[in-house]
């Protein structure tokens, strides 16, 4: 290092062309008494950079490496379950009857859509995951019963009161062979 009043400019080793850069580093002064005689009173810069290469060297504690191998293994789990969804055979497609005569538009669809991936919902689940409010997802579902009652002779979604499959007062999609291909 080249101290020039203020400044301070690191040098380039000539042997390993790597760039140091300076710290500083308060240490008690029985500490430092300690640090130079193992290393003598210019050897401390070598010494200090050695104990922390040594130190950043050490083998991770046991446990730390099985939680860093357990994150791994459910990040790789994670994206493969995210892939087998996004290609699932369980993400059926809506039939032609029900993307253009019983859905509307493309919040029909979606609405339709999210009970084929879902089985079932709750109306603020519905608002929430379709970025709409709870009183046009329930018109919306309203019509959506209508229309295919009068097509298909069927209602595609139920509303169930009470604890079914774990939720409560929702919604359940119903003669699901009917709106998809």
């Amino acid at each position: 290092m080249l101290h020039f009043g203020n400044r301070v400019f690191s040098r380039m080793s000539p042997s390993s062309k790597k760039r140091s850069v300076s710290i500083r580093l308060r240490l008690e002064p029985d500490l430092l008494e300690r640090i130079d005689k193992l290393a003598g009173e210019r050897g401390r810069q070598h010494f200090i950079e050695e104990s922390v290469l040594w130190r950043l060297d050490q083998e991770l504690p046991p446990f730390i490496m099985e939680l860093i191998e357990d994150v791994n293994e459910l990040k790789e789990r994670v994206a493969h379950l995210e892939n087998i969804q996004s290609t699932s055979v369980f993400l059926d497609e809506l039939n032609t009857v029900a993307k253009t005569q019983i859905c509307r538009d493309q919040l029909d669809r979606s609405i339709l859509e999210y009970f084929l991936k879902n089985d079932g919902a709750t109306t603020p689940e519905l608002a929430k995951d379709l970025s709409s409010n709870r009183r046009t997802i329930l018109d919306r579902i309203a019509k959506l019963n209508e229309r295919a009652k009068n097509l298909i002779g069927v209602e595609v979604l139920k509303y169930e009161k009470g604890f079914s499959k774990g939720k409560r007062g929702a919604w359940w999609l119903e003669h699901h062979s009917k709106i998809v291909s």
